[in-house]
Order: C-alpha cells, then structure tokens, then sequence
C-alpha cells in the first residue's frame, strides 16, 4: 500500500502545477501532516481537544448554563408554571404541561435549554472540520487503525456523519464498497457511535467534571469499538479492500459555508427532533401516571444500582433511551447533582452503548432487514450492561 502511495503521489508530482504563495505552501504542509503516519495522530488529538473545549467547556457549560439555570430554571419556567397552574384547574393536564414530565417543563426545556446549545456548538465545529477538508484526510490516517476491524479508512467517513445523526450515517455505508464492509460499519454504529445530541450531553457532564472523566469514557468507547470490529472481522465472512480516495486540498473554512450547514442542520433538529422529544415525554408521563414508570424502575434496581452502581432513577433514563439516546443521556445529565465521577462515566458510558434510537433502528432495517437488525439489537443491549458493570467495579478498584 505504502508503495502504491508513493508511486500516485510522484505521478501527481509529474502532471500537477502548483501556486506559488505562502497560503498555497501552509495549506499543503497542513495536508501533508493531517495525513502523516506520526504526525497526524497529534494532529487529530489536538484538533479533538479543541472540539471538546468548545462543544464540552464553552457549549455544554457556559451556555447550558446560561440557558438552562438562569433564563429557563429562574425565569421563563417559573413563569409558565405559574400561568398554566393559574388558567388550568384540571390537576392531570397542568401536570402533563408543567410537571415532573412535563411537555414544557421536561420536553420543551431539554431540547431548548440542554441540547440545543449543545448541538449548536457540535454542528458549527462539524462544519468547520468539513468545510477545510480534514474529513477526507481522516479516512487516510485511520486507514491503519481500521485494518484491525478488517475495514478501510473509508468506513470513517459514515462513522464521523454518524457523530451528527447515526440515522443518516447508516444510509451513507453506501458508498463502501461490500456488503461485509457495510453490515460491520453498521453495527459499530449502532453499538458505539454517539449522534451529535448524545455527545454533546456526554460532554456536558463529563466536561463539567474532569477532562479525566471524558477520556476514560472516550477510551472505554474507543477500546469497544476497535474490539467489536476485530471480533466482527473474524466472524463475517469476506476481506478487507483496499483504500483508493481523493483528497481535496486543505484550505480555510468559509464562514457563508459553516453558518449555511449549521443553519440546515439545526432546522433538521428543529423540524424532526422537537417532536420527538415531546412524544418520549408524553410516553414517561403515561408511564408515571400509570404506575408503571415505578415499577420499571423498582424492577430495573438489581442491574442498575447493584451492577452498574448507579442510583435507582438512573433506570428511567434507560426507559427514555429506547426512544432515543440522547434523550437517555438528557437523564442521566439531569441526575448529575446525586453522580460521582465514577457513576457519571459508567452511566454515560453504558447509554452511549444503549440501544439505537428508533429512527436509527428503522433505517438498519430498510439497509440490512429485519433478522439482521434483532440481531444487533439482541447482541447491543447485553454488551452495553455487560461493559458498564465491568467498568464500574474496575474504577472502584482503581479509586
């Protein structure tokens, strides 16, 4: 591969013009580093340090704060509170809007005050790394990586797409070139990749910790996905392909662009996320008013307090991560005041490997069929257990 590497780049060299200018020589040493067997490592770990200061520091707590404590919590929730308790004398309904699970207090707050800055922030790092053309450069430097797992670095590109929607990464698998590259890209996804939603509350809680407490989650994450994919590899029959891309030059992201794509993604979050959340509040309000949320929760304690340590509320986030994930990780952040470290990463390490949500679940059935999908999902759920209890009573060990 290396010789085949270096025999295109000096064909390029032959029948290629280059430039003259500084701008032109820094956007070609940018490019050639990006995809450096050693440099590109740091490279990637610095520009992954950025994104956390600016999705998990600035977003995820600056303006979280901001949002949810000061404008929300003190201000307009009260406020709201107050007008339906005043105008609305049937007690069930004011409780569907302004109580515990409440279509505004819990739904409408969650995905405005909590996720949306979150999102924000994600979607506008997202679309600075795309628009300088570093993504293409991924698939270069992880081609190593991924030959573990028996993929190409081309798999990278639906597996970053998967860090905004997973939804619509799973569609993107299209453009590798096997149904074995296909089906085991999908399941990692599934498995272990967060959609832009759940990392941005990820690294909310655990950004407000520690930088510690998010690399123990990112290497937990990490070492399951390289893991599975290597025990993938060896169970699915076929071989690895080699990687043949193109690579765009490096350049300075345009700010018309990154602002033009953030603002389509956020409408796509509005338009279709909005609703969703209020649809899994309206089904954790039907279950509380039925008992039933109780009792998942009492029946849910063994695993959930005794397994992985977590407190017994900690279930009901579970219950809304079937609906989606990020709405699970929404409740393990609103838990964050009774979380230690210790629970906070095995909690948020457990729901990132939780099941997909049902968007995501519908589409790996549209890709791969129904079978394939209980499947997954038959080999998920035990695998997202089985991983937070072993870290659990390995951290105790450790602190």
């Amino acid at each position: 591969a290396r010789e085949r590497g270096g025999a295109a780049e000096a064909l390029a060299r032959t029948v290629t013009q280059q430039a003259a200018g500084k701008d032109r020589t820094l956007s070609m040493l940018l490019g050639r580093i990006a995809v450096h067997r050693l440099w590109g490592w740091p490279m990637l770990l610095g520009v992954l340090y950025l994104v956390y200061l600016f999705v998990g520091d600035f977003g995820a707590s600056t303006l979280v704060g901001l949002l949810e404590e000061d404008f929300f919590g003190e201000v307009l929730n009260p406020a709201v509170t107050e007008f339906v308790t005043s105008h609305i004398s049937t007690p069930w309904l004011a409780d569907l809007i302004v109580g515990e699970y409440g279509l505004w207090t819990m739904g409408m707050t969650y995905a405005l005050a909590l996720i949306l800055p979150i999102v924000t922030t994600f979607f506008l790092a997202f679309g600075v790394l795309e628009d300088s053309g570093y993504f293409s450069r991924l698939s270069v430097i992880a081609n190593r990586m991924f030959a573990a797992i028996g993929l190409n670095g081309r798999a990278v590109l639906p597996m970053v797409l998967g860090l905004g929607c997973v939804t619509m990464a799973t569609l993107t698998t299209r453009i590798l070139h096997t149904p074995r590259e296909r089906l085991i890209t999908i399941y990692l996804m599934a498995l272990a990749i967060p959609c832009s939603a759940q990392l941005g509350v990820v690294l909310g809680l655990l950004g407000g910790i520690s930088f510690g407490a998010t690399l123990i989650w990112v290497l937990a994450i990490v070492g399951v996905l390289l893991f599975t994919g290597w025990l993938a590899s060896k169970v699915v029959p076929g071989r690895r392909v080699p990687l043949v891309t193109e690579l765009p030059p490096m350049r300075m992201p345009v700010l018309g662009n990154v602002l033009k794509k953030t603002g389509g993604r956020l409408k796509w979050y509005l338009i279709e996320v909005i609703p969703l959340f209020l649809i899994g509040t309206l089904i954790m309000f039907g279950l509380d008013r039925s008992g039933a949320l109780p009792w998942i929760i009492e029946a849910g304690e063994p695993l959930v307090v005794g397994w992985l340590g977590l407190p017994p509320e900690a279930s009901a986030a579970f219950v809304m991560g079937f609906l989606r994930r990020d709405f699970g990780a929404s409740g393990l952040f609103a838990l964050q005041s009774e979380l230690s470290m210790i629970q906070a990463v095995v909690g948020m390490v457990t729901i990132t490997l939780f099941v997909p949500c049902i968007a995501s679940l519908m589409m790996i059935i549209k890709e791969q069929g129904m079978k394939v999908a209980a499947l997954m999902l038959a080999m998920i759920i035990p695998t997202a257990f089985l991983i937070g209890g072993l870290l659990n009573h390995g951290l105790r060990l450790i602190f």
